[in-house]
């Protein structure tokens, strides 16, 4: 009887030990796939500001030659903000919702795409724990 008991304590203690486990191999997996997500977007936020500076200096060295061309200087700042404005009112006024869904998308399947990984880490730990179960019954 004693045997059943202590036998019975001993898988108690194994079976909290393997949720613990899994549980701490869910956290790891999910904080790398976080990590990773944030370094990727913290890279593509540098480089669309590099890209946006670029774009403003362009555009203010546009507007210099079309204000020299005219021989009006407030025009050609007028020509290059015109087709910035109307696109800032466009999004403003009619605020795309097809937009913030594909961004959402594109996010969500990024995400997606680490999950498989991450099953089959979890499906090679649960043959190793098996396999080691297995050596145990016969050793």
């Amino acid at each position: 009887m004693e045997d059943v008991g202590s036998r019975i304590k001993q898988i108690t203690r194994e079976l909290k030990h393997y949720v613990e486990t899994r549980i701490e191999l869910s956290v790891l997996n999910i904080s790398d796939k976080i990590s990773y997500l944030i370094g990727q977007s913290i890279q593509q936020l540098f480089g669309y500001t590099i890209l946006g500076l670029g774009l403003i200096f362009g555009m203010i060295a546009l507007s210099i030659y079309l204000g020299d061309v005219l021989d009006k200087e407030w025009a050609g700042y007028a020509i290059v903000a015109s087709p910035f404005i109307l696109l800032g009112l466009i999004f403003v006024v009619a605020k795309p919702k097809s937009i913030a869904r594909k961004i959402q998308q594109q996010i969500l399947a990024e995400f997606l795409d680490t999950l498989p990984n991450q099953q089959q880490e979890q499906e090679q730990l649960a043959l190793k724990e098996n396999k080691k179960k297995q050596s145990d019954k016969n050793g």
